[in-house]
């Protein structure tokens, strides 16, 4: 009996303790979204009705017929998004080869920023425009929320951050950003809102990384080895 009781005992304790890990919110290095009021940081989706519904389908279905070949070939392209897409803009230095500590540390930005969109995005339960098509990866159907923008709210991380680092490039790295997020509409994948919200949420959580006291001592590293790769205009006084 007493052989039974401590078995069942180890066995209510490792699964006990297996729920647990199972409903434990995966690591994040600088972000803290339990503390976030979602309503306040990104303003809600307004409540369609079926007339305004058909309105911006017919808006995005129109968006797709008029896209030229160019553009589809590069909305596709950015889907798979990256820091270093902006290198035309910065330097051809600016490369995960000449940066490898940099490299490890988007790593961990990306990683937070992608938990926080989709604990943004199950807040809203917004579902795609129909115009959205579902994608497979290894034989799995891709699914989720639309709103905000996943790419678009990464393309504004990246530029926010971008621009603390190469002030002088501003403009075009706001522009790079604008056309990533709207790359999303021109595939029929969001809606125009959707995108915006990406931006308004993107450039906050930009700002929650660069306030965080563990990420500027990383900041700090970033922009050393920058400066040693010799990419310049780190700041608006080079």
């Amino acid at each position: 009996m007493k052989s039974i009781i401590s078995r069942t005992l180890f066995f209510l304790s490792f699964f006990g303790a297996s729920l647990l890990l199972a409903n434990t919110p995966s690591k994040m290095y600088f972000l803290n979204p339990s503390s976030w009021n979602f309503h306040q940081i990104i303003p809600s989706p307004a409540t369609k009705t079926p007339e305004g519904e058909a309105r911006d389908i017919n808006f995005l279905k129109d968006t797709m017929a008029a896209r030229t070949k160019k553009q589809l070939f590069r909305a596709l392209i950015a889907s798979s998004d990256s820091i270093f897409d902006y290198s035309p803009i910065i330097s051809p230095a600016f490369n995960a080869n000449q940066l490898p500590y940099s490299t490890g540390i988007f790593k961990e930005v990306k990683s937070d920023t992608d938990k926080a969109i989709h604990i943004a995005k199950n807040e809203f339960h917004r579902s795609h425009p129909t115009t959205w098509s579902e994608t497979k990866k290894n034989g799995t159907k891709i699914s989720g929320y639309s709103y905000p923008s996943g790419h678009s709210t990464r393309a504004f991380v990246w530029a926010g951050l971008l621009t603390d680092l190469f002030p002088k490039k501003r403009k075009e790295i706001e522009i790079e950003a604008r056309t990533k997020a709207w790359n999303r509409v021109i595939l029929g994948r969001h809606y125009p809102d959707d995108v915006y919200a990406g931006e308004v949420y993107g450039q906050f959580l930009a700002r929650q990384f660069l306030a965080n006291p563990i990420f500027q001592r990383e900041w700090m590293l970033i922009k050393e080895e920058i400066n040693n790769a010799g990419i310049r205009s780190l700041s608006s006084n080079n």
